[in-house]
Order: structure tokens, then C-alpha cells, then sequence
């Protein structure tokens, strides 16, 4: 058996503790107690894109489950695929407040998708956000040609 020196090992130490710790640093920017109000089973209860109304059978159809920083997407007017996502940043002081998520899978896979939500009480959320990831919305609903997908869930209960 080889020794190793000590600079070798806090080499290898730093190593392994960014491998276990990197994914909860990047929860560090996530407000735990706002994270705790997303928690849960959401169904859409209305939608547009691009200025237009989202057809009621895929409204009926889509469903997000937050499960602590990992998200679960059924958007069928957006992805035929179920989307695994990652909250990356939760940031309620603004007015418009910020959500940050990484796709794990569907469009723009492994890139930061910001947006904004708010919500209605604890059973009605706002989302609001451009899927090319260009912009992040300046406000609560969608222009033609701005792009711009809103989600109003309702918590299953």
C-alpha cells in the first residue's frame, strides 16, 4: 500500500466534498421556507402561449409535482416526455418573484430556465416564463409574439 502525502489527500478530500455538496450549494440560493409552499401535486387549471389560450384537453392533461428541489413536468403542449427539472433559485424579495430551474431532459436540457411565479393563497400558483430562455417575463401573462407560456395550477389535494 502506497502513502499518500498530505497535500494528496485534501486534494482528494476537497474532491469528495464537492461531489457530495455541489448539488446542495446551488439549493443554498433556494429559500427553504419558500421551496416548502411549491411542495406538492399541482394540476393546471388554465394557460396560454403566445397570446393564445391553451387548448382545454392538454390544460386538463398537465400536472407538476414538486418533490424538495426536484420537479416533475406533464406539459403536453410543451414536451411530449414527462421533464425532470431542478430548482436552482428561489428569490422572493422581488416583486415579481424569481424561479430559477436546470432541465435534466426535454427542450433546452441542462440550461437555467428563469421565471416568475406568484402565489393565491397555498392552492394557486403563477407561473410565467419564456421557454427560448431569452428573456425573463416583465409580467403575469402573454403577447403575441412575445413567446411567453403562463401556467395557473391548483394544488391537488
Amino acid at each position: 500500500m502506497s502513502k499518500m502525502s498530505f497535500s494528496g489527500m485534501t486534494v482528494m478530500s476537497m474532491f469528495f466534498a464537492l461531489l457530495v455538496f455541489a448539488p446542495r450549494l446551488v439549493l443554498g440560493q433556494v429559500d427553504a421556507s419558500e421551496l416548502k409552499k411549491f411542495q406538492g401535486t399541482w394540476k393546471m387549471v388554465s394557460g396560454e402561449m403566445d397570446g393564445q389560450k391553451l387548448k382545454d384537453e392538454h390544460v386538463k392533461k398537465s400536472i407538476v409535482i414538486h418533490t424538495g428541489d426536484k420537479v416533475k413536468l406533464y406539459l403536453p403542449h410543451h414536451c411530449k416526455d414527462t421533464m425532470n427539472s431542478v430548482t436552482t433559485k428561489l428569490d422572493p424579495s422581488k416583486d415579481l418573484k424569481i424561479i430559477n430551474w436546470v432541465r435534466e431532459n426535454g427542450p433546452n436540457a441542462g440550461k437555467t430556465m428563469p421565471a416568475i411565479y406568484k402565489f393565491e393563497g397555498s392552492d394557486i400558483m403563477h407561473i410565467c416564463f419564456d421557454p427560448t430562455m431569452a428573456t425573463v417575463p416583465e409580467n403575469f401573462g402573454t403577447d403575441v409574439g412575445s413567446g411567453h407560456i403562463w401556467h395557473t395550477f391548483e394544488r391537488v389535494k
